[in-house]
């Protein structure tokens, strides 16, 4: 244990593990089942908490988010290549960093995504409800920087992203989702724009299950 350790008694997060994964597997071709053991390990044996998120794997979203900005390869199977990160590569902008998906679901090349802000969440459950405010959108590229490019100065926190579904039927998958929801009656009148609903994240995958998972 070591109480230098940037994040001594810190829960593992994918950014953790995503400095984690530069810092120990620089340089090599590593098999991804190797680089989970070893980052939660490490993490660990230097006095950092384990993660307590319930969805994704919080090394599994680290790797994800390095694919997605050219800092990791994977397309050689179950083994990642983890290139050494010039100081350009490691310049990651900080609002991206703090929008690390919660699940990421499905497979293709675009998304439809789900974003709330936390007061609201919180709000819920104060109220002894499991719905809120949630915006479901749609990007052909990157779904985080969508949603950096709509909050950046919207509240004064950060949003979260509670859901990120891969896709290649993009404007059939966003507005099915949509329309289901409409007539359940969660489409909030009063929000500005048509793409806000009292739902949430959980409620949003079971009907990307219902209608989706199988085709």
């Amino acid at each position: 244990m070591n109480d230098q350790y940037k994040y001594f008694e810190k829960t593992l997060t994918p950014n953790i593990a995503r400095e984690l994964i530069q810092e120990l597997f620089a340089g090599q071709t590593v098999q991804k089942q190797e680089i989970m053991r070893v980052v939660v390990e490490k993490h660990l044996e230097r006095g950092g908490l384990p993660t307590i998120a319930q969805r994704n794997n919080p090394v599994t979203l680290g790797l994800w988010h390095m694919k997605r900005e050219g800092q990791a390869d994977s397309s050689s199977g179950d083994n990642w290549v983890i290139p050494t990160s010039s100081q350009d590569d490691e310049s990651v902008d900080a609002e991206q960093d703090d929008l690390d998906p919660e699940k990421i679901i499905g497979s293709g090349k675009q998304a439809v995504y789900l974003y709330y802000y936390p007061a609201y969440q919180r709000l819920a459950e104060l109220q002894g409800k499991e719905i809120w405010a949630c915006k479901i959108g749609k990007s052909r590229n990157d779904p985080v920087n969508r949603i950096v490019s709509q909050t950046r100065t919207a509240l004064p926190e950060f949003p979260e992203v509670g859901l990120i579904i891969k896709t290649d039927q993009l404007n059939l998958m966003e507005k099915t989702i949509q329309n289901i929801l409409k007539l359940r009656g969660k489409q909030m009148d009063d929000a500005p724009g048509k793409e806000w609903f009292i739902t949430s994240p959980s409620e949003v995958e079971r009907v990307y299950e219902c209608i989706f998972e199988n085709l």
